[in-house]
């Protein structure tokens, strides 16, 4: 939207100032390069493709008309100076409601379609006024975080809108509602599965750890995950603290026979939930990163020992794998108002609006409190920068790699993220549910291999941040085969002596 409001008032702008030497290549070169750009958008999204092409036609025909239009007023003063004004008022509706038609194809939360920030000076009466409105069926307030003044959390609420109402209509009547900070779609993510077999070539594990499944852990060994043990074996390397993984996902299966003893509770609205896992991508999640190691079953995980790192579960996903927007923040809240250390969060769904503002509340939230957001750079074989939280530059992105250390086909790219980082994302061996375990793809299987070393390395440095953890992988990582696409590939050996 945001592309085509620049095409249209830079092709005005070029036209009225054409005769001015010094402004009319600056709007020129501004209107090819945002044509260029929003050509790109329409033939690399993947949804609504065909409702984009018509829109951008329909656009690009009406800057045409716009353009002969000013060509042919471009003497007239008056003219120009209405323009100008039209162009400003233009850019002024586009900021007041920069809320693009959501697109039919997202599926959203029928039982509350929009979340919605509200001036926190008025917001009970806010409220009222909402409830009001004849489309409005019902409220809630976002989970409130036990740090309510530090963030504007507080102040959105999950709008229900009745059946059948258009929502685009329910947009713009509720935005003309002074008070009205943001509002956005409560989209509906799912996590995605990707089963695969287990490799069946054996590793050099078994002479580091005594886990019967470590022999079909490839995985572990191009991280040099025996050398890895080896140095908590040393006793060279004491925790300073038992640091807290939580795990967002579609929670844990706190009894599988390699979790329950390295798993703890915290209290919650729904604990029974968060410690269960129908699905069974949360306890796959938690595995990788956390399972007891050297315990003689299942297998190897990042964590060294419960003394380390404690692994805890918020349920975000529902058992068929499906989970909204708001849940996943409501869920980031909990998981740092029970003392998170490291979040992992093997999920995320494409970004449909300019902002998510509510997803990037709740991030600024964690990090503002010290919690280090590792996720997934999603499965889309495409760009990370268009993956909610993904494209977050407060977060650690992960792409996957394959067995040959290239970017898994799979696999989002994450060039355009701020802290882009490589980790092995095919045939990952790890708990299942029902006690079991399978081999399974996906940026999500890479992701725990990150957060469990993460909270290794906060457990070694409690006051280690997002920036630094990230400069820590990234500096003695290894190039992958797609550096350029993967980022470097983790090296946790390195990283833990790099700590000291």
């Amino acid at each position: 939207m945001i592309l085509y409001n620049l095409l249209i008032f830079s092709f005005g702008f070029w036209n009225v100032f054409k005769k001015n030497k010094s402004l009319s290549p600056i709007f020129g070169l501004g209107f090819l390069a945002a044509l260029v750009l929003s050509i790109l958008g329409i033939f690399n999204s993947p949804h609504a493709m065909d409702e984009k092409i018509l829109q951008s036609v329909a656009v690009l025909l009406g800057i045409g008309v716009l353009g002969y239009i000013l060509i042919a007023l471009s003497k007239n003063k008056l003219a120009q100076i209405g323009a100008i004004i039209m162009a400003a008022i233009g850019f002024n509706m586009y900021i007041s409601n920069p809320h693009t038609p959501i697109d039919p194809s997202i599926k959203l939360d029928l039982e509350a379609e929009l979340l919605i920030r509200l001036d926190h000076e008025d917001k009970n009466i806010l409220v009222e006024e909402l409830q009001s409105l004849s489309f409005v069926s019902d409220i809630q307030l976002l989970l409130s975080p036990e740090d309510a003044k530090s963030t504007k959390l507080d102040d959105y609420i999950k709008l229900n809108i009745k059946d059948k109402f258009d929502i685009n209509f329910a947009i713009a009547q509720i935005n003309e509602i002074s008070g009205i900070e943001w509002i956005e779609p409560n989209e509906i993510l799912q996590l995605e599965v990707l089963k695969t077999k287990a490799p069946k070539t054996k590793t050099d594990l078994e002479n580091s750890v005594n886990d019967p499944l470590s022999g079909q852990q490839w995985n572990m060994k191009v991280l040099d995950m025996g050398s890895y043990y080896e140095l908590f074996k040393s006793n060279k390397y004491k925790p300073q603290k038992t640091a807290k993984l939580f795990i967002l996902d579609s929670g844990v299966n706190a009894k599988h026979e390699d979790l329950r003893s390295n798993f703890m509770s915290h209290a919650s609205h729904d604990r029974s939930s968060n410690e269960s896992d129908s699905h069974g991508h949360g306890t796959h999640c938690a595995g990788v990163a956390s399972a007891i190691t050297n315990n003689g079953i299942g297998i190897a995980s990042m964590n060294p020992g419960s003394e380390w790192v404690t692994v805890s579960s918020v349920k975000v996903m529902n058992n068929f794998g499906f989970g909204t927007q708001a849940r996943i923040i409501e869920g980031i809240i909990e998981a740092v108002d029970a003392g998170a250390d490291v979040i992992s969060m093997s999920l995320g769904g494409k970004s449909s609006q300019l902002k998510e503002e509510a997803y990037y509340d709740a991030i600024d939230y964690a990090d503002n409190h010290g919690v280090i957001i590792v996720a997934a750079a999603g499965n889309n074989a495409g760009d990370a920068a268009e993956i909610i939280p993904a494209n977050s530059n407060k977060i650690i992105t992960v792409t996957a790699l394959d067995k040959q250390l290239k970017k898994a086909q799979f696999s989002n790219y994450i060039t355009n993220t701020n802290y882009g980082i490589a980790a092995p994302g095919v045939s990952i061996m790890s708990p299942w549910k029902g006690g079991r375990y399978a081999a399974f793809d996906g940026t999500s299987m890479a992701t725990p291999h990150v957060s469990g070393l993460v909270a290794v390395m906060r457990s070694l440095d409690p006051s280690i941040t997002t920036k630094k953890a990230y400069n820590i992988l990234n500096k003695t990582g290894v190039k992958t085969k797609d550096v350029g696409l993967t980022g470097n590939m983790i090296q946790p050996t390195a990283a833990i002596k790099a700590i000291r």
